[in-house]
């Protein structure tokens, strides 16, 4: 009887060590998760529409806070283009990323300060096409004066008055000069009623993505996809996006946080959930989008490792991992290959100490849509 209990320990024992988490290489867990990582291109465009209902469309702001590019008209304007990163965290075709990848953010005070400056151009090319059709209109009048001549009539002691054909038509242009001045008019009366604090400002944004090791080389190449939900906090930049056919792709690696599986040896879930200062973490993404990404291969995401460089405080995590623009929503794990963090902000002037949104923060985000 001892032995048969000796064996079920030593079985029991072995089972334990058999499912004991164990730290993986930087290299392996770029092979198992890679797969699951994908390329996020964003075709987008903003709308500010008047209180008249007159709406205009621009692609963005330049740093000096300037339009880059205007129309009245959608087909006229060039849309802006942005690249992220994304990863799937289960079999429906949903991914996670950054709410600045999918809702690019514009300030509004730009935007009003814009179509302010838009508004005085008008008016004053307004001004200027009144000021000039008055002089035509008096250059006209000079003219109609000119064609017209006076006879005294001697037999009927009269003062006969005589006049160009040309007239007519002189006459006829004034009336036109004359209706447009007025319309010009009601213009300014318009543009001046104008509230700009009543702008509603509005992203549109086109949302697809590709596949690590596929081709891509136009946007027709990417899946479509649609925004399922943005984080409503300001200080949490996450998005979760979804496959329009809802089905995450049979080969593709499905992140999750860590988990308490039952482990008997090794650190346990609390310790794996809560980063340590120099604790070593990886991120896979696409620094600098399609640019960096294109091979001879196919589009490949990119690995790259740093520790964690200062105490985390729940709301954000400082590491080392140097990362480009593009690499904004990827997925930051720990040894172990669990998920532990979203990438998304970089310090200004460097490219290595960067920010990722906490495991405690994905997890509420995550748990909120079930």
């Amino acid at each position: 009887m001892k032995r048969i209990a000796l064996i079920s320990v030593l079985a029991a024992l072995a089972l334990a060590s058999t499912s004991c988490l164990k730290e993986k290489t930087p290299s392996e867990i770029y092979k198992t998760q890679a797969s699951g990582v994908v390329l996020v291109l964003n075709q987008y465009y903003y709308t500010a529409t008047l209180p008249d209902g007159s709406v205009i469309y621009f692609s963005g702001m330049d740093e000096d806070g300037n339009w880059k590019a205007i129309a009245f008209e959608l087909d006229e304007l060039t849309k802006s283009v942005g690249f992220g990163t994304a990863f799937f965290v289960d079999d429906n075709g949903t991914l996670l990323t950054n709410r600045h990848v999918v809702d690019p953010y514009i300030k509004k005070e730009d935007v009003e300060k814009c179509v302010k400056n838009l508004i005085a151009s008008l008016q004053y090319v307004t001004e200027f096409e009144k000021a000039s059709m008055a002089e035509e209109y008096q250059e006209l009048q000079k003219r109609i004066d000119d064609n017209v001549s006076y006879e005294w009539n001697y037999l009927f002691e009269r003062l006969d008055i005589k006049e160009s054909p040309e007239n007519d038509e002189l006459r006829r242009r004034q009336r036109e000069l004359s209706q447009k001045f007025d319309e010009a008019e009601e213009y300014l009366n318009e543009l001046k009623r104008i509230d700009v604090n009543r702008l509603v400002i509005e992203t549109h944004s086109e949302i697809s993505i590709a596949y690590h090791d596929t081709y891509v080389s136009k946007p027709e190449d990417f899946k479509s996809c649609v925004v399922v939900r943005t984080s409503q906090e300001a200080d949490v930049d996450l998005a979760l996006i979804r496959l329009k056919d809802k089905t995450t792709p049979a080969k593709a690696f499905v992140f999750s946080p860590p988990k308490d599986d039952g482990n008997w040896f090794g650190p346990g879930l609390k310790e794996r959930e809560t980063l340590q200062l120099n604790d070593q973490l990886v991120l896979i993404g696409y620094n600098h989008g399609v640019q960096l990404a294109a091979t001879k291969e196919g589009i490949k995401a990119q690995l790259t490792t740093g520790n964690v460089s200062q105490e985390p405080d729940g709301e954000r995590v400082m590491y080392t991992i140097p990362i480009l623009q593009g690499s904004s929503g990827s997925p930051v794990v720990n040894k172990y290959g669990e998920l532990v963090a979203v990438n998304f902000a970089s310090v200004d002037g460097s490219q290595s100490f960067n920010f990722g949104v906490p495991l405690r923060r994905v997890k509420y985000f995550l748990e909120k849509e079930n």
